[in-house]
């Protein structure tokens, strides 16, 4: 694989990822298939090949039936653009810390080691690129952004100072890994130097790609070429892979030590538990209780919070179960993980839901928790909690989630049910909201609809933007949507507020 053909084919996938932001999916599904088709060292890849690929290519939205791992494999073709780097970096270090010890115990690189590598690669990448990232494609019309083989050839100037980035030598990047985790002291042991030089490589091994042909998107697991017969050169074509998907390379490098992956499966309810309550407690309300504890019909139950606002209250089911564990090599495994664990949750907030229903208030418990005398006319609901980070699952209308293959969860519903399911990863993304504040219309509305929901968005944050940027300031929208409600209309929504749409400024302007 360490061809000079291959070089040249990843080097023009990756220029031409960069330059045209919004076909960088295709243009990885492309890769994908050279690489599993081992082609991608053998022919010479030209933008018309590219192009033969995206008029192939259909949307998800484009009415033709796919299965489940079809449609998971094209969302996630555009998460790495979906999640900040540098915020998820800090959620993987506290999510992972407790594995560090364990791993340097039996001599293996550590998790905090791994992102930093991956930090430092990124940015050595995509820092300080100055004209590079402005000299985008921008499209001119809406039929051109519709139109996936709609792929634009940079000119060589651009190539060039963009291989400058992704080709990196391997020596200077262990350097500034040694130089960036050890502490600057001349005295320090030099034996240390040498052994972070061999951490250094051993990762830089794992990063890099396995040449196995079998496996279905695996530059997002090993997001390395290591390129030349001595391999002294690396070529990072995708770099908005590194960290935003380092979640799925954690899993697989945990699972391969035995005794690292029991002390994951015992701290991992107990670490997600604290990250999602240290979230929760942010959230303003009137009242929240952690760890709340009844005996109903007669048997124990226990919901992970209760979340209390003026007109409404939701129990909180947190599950710690990585739904996102084996992408992207054992897809199928997302949708039963997915199913199972809401479910589960589902019938837990239920019986949480049904005690509070039940009880006649004689000693003012809900009264106390409320403050509110008329607490018997508040609305209830229930917030599912996931850990980590997976594109939304559940849109809320059963059509469209059946469609999807997760139909399941609304057989465990009523239709009045309101439930919402949010990932660690949005609910730390939606408290730096200005409109936080207003979250329980949010709830509120995200729930209104009968398992008619009209919108569907990639995350809960898109979801978010449409109420606040387009809804809640606007009467026409609520006609609208119970108009599609009525019609069985679904919308895709792509916000402006967690998408740089800047390649979209012509079109805009030609309207």
């Amino acid at each position: 694989m360490a061809s000079e053909r291959l070089r040249e084919n990843l080097i023009f996938l990756s220029s031409l990822g960069r330059y045209n932001t919004e076909r960088r999916p295709v243009i990885r599904q492309y890769l994908d298939q050279l690489l599993r088709s081992e082609q991608l060292g053998q022919k010479e890849v030209d933008v018309s090949d590219v192009r033969a690929f995206g008029d192939q290519r259909k949307s998800i939205s484009g009415g033709r039936n796919t299965d489940f791992n079809e449609i998971f494999q094209e969302i996630l073709l555009t998460l790495p653009e979906d999640i900040n780097p540098q915020d998820f970096q800090e959620y993987l270090l506290f999510r992972y810390s407790h594995l560090n010890e364990p791993l340097e115990e039996l001599g293996y690189f550590t998790i905090y080691d791994l992102l930093s590598f991956e930090a430092l690669l990124r940015d050595a990448v995509l820092e300080d690129t100055g004209l590079i990232l402005s000299d985008l494609h921008r499209f001119e019309s809406r039929e051109e952004y519709t139109d996936f083989s709609d792929i634009h050839e940079p000119n060589n100037q651009f190539e060039q100072q963009w291989q400058k980035r992704i080709v990196l030598d391997v020596q200077a990047v262990l350097r500034e890994f040694v130089e960036g985790t050890l502490p600057d002291d001349p005295t320090f042991d030099p034996d240390l130097h040498e052994e972070r030089i061999e951490t250094g490589r051993e990762i830089l091994e794992f990063l890099s790609y396995s040449g196995d042909r079998t496996t279905t998107m695996d530059f997002l697991s090993n997001p390395l070429f290591q390129l030349g017969g001595d391999r002294s050169e690396i070529a990072v074509p995708f770099p908005e892979v590194l960290l935003t998907t380092a979640q799925y390379r954690i899993e697989e490098y945990v699972s391969r030590f035995e005794s690292v992956q029991k002390v994951e499966n015992h701290r991992k309810g107990d670490v997600v538990e604290e990250l999602a309550q240290s979230l929760l407690i942010r959230v303003p309300n009137r009242n929240f209780v952690k760890g709340f504890q009844f005996v109903h019909d007669p048997n124990p139950g226990e919901a992970d919070g209760i979340l209390f606002f003026d007109s409404s209250y939701w129990v909180i089911e947190i599950k710690s179960h990585p739904i996102f564990r084996k992408i992207p090599n054992q897809i199928e495994l997302v949708k039963r993980r997915f199913t199972d664990k809401v479910i589960q949750a589902v019938e837990q907030i239920g019986t949480a839901q049904d005690y509070l229903e039940s009880l006649d208030d004689e000693f003012g418990l809900m009264y106390n928790l409320t403050g509110n005398k008329n607490w018997a006319s508040m609305e209830a609901g229930g917030i599912i909690v996931l850990d980590g980070f997976i594109p939304t699952l559940f849109s809320g209308n059963e059509r469209v989630d059946q469609e999807l293959g997760v139909g399941q969860v609304h057989q465990h519903l009523a239709n009045d049910d309101r439930v919402v399911i949010l990932t660690l990863y949005d609910l730390y993304q939606l408290l730096q909201e200005e409109e936080m504040e207003n979250i329980d219309e949010f709830l509120l509305w995200r729930t209104g609809y009968d398992k008619s929901f009209p919108i569907w968005g990639y995350s809960e944050r898109e979801y978010w933007a449409f109420y606040f940027d387009n809804y809640r300031d606007n009467g026409e929208w609520e006609e609208a949507l119970e108009t599609a409600v009525e019609k069985d209309i679904v919308t895709i929504y792509i916000s402006e507020r967690f998408n740089d749409k800047s390649h979209l400024q012509n079109l805009a302007e030609n309207r």
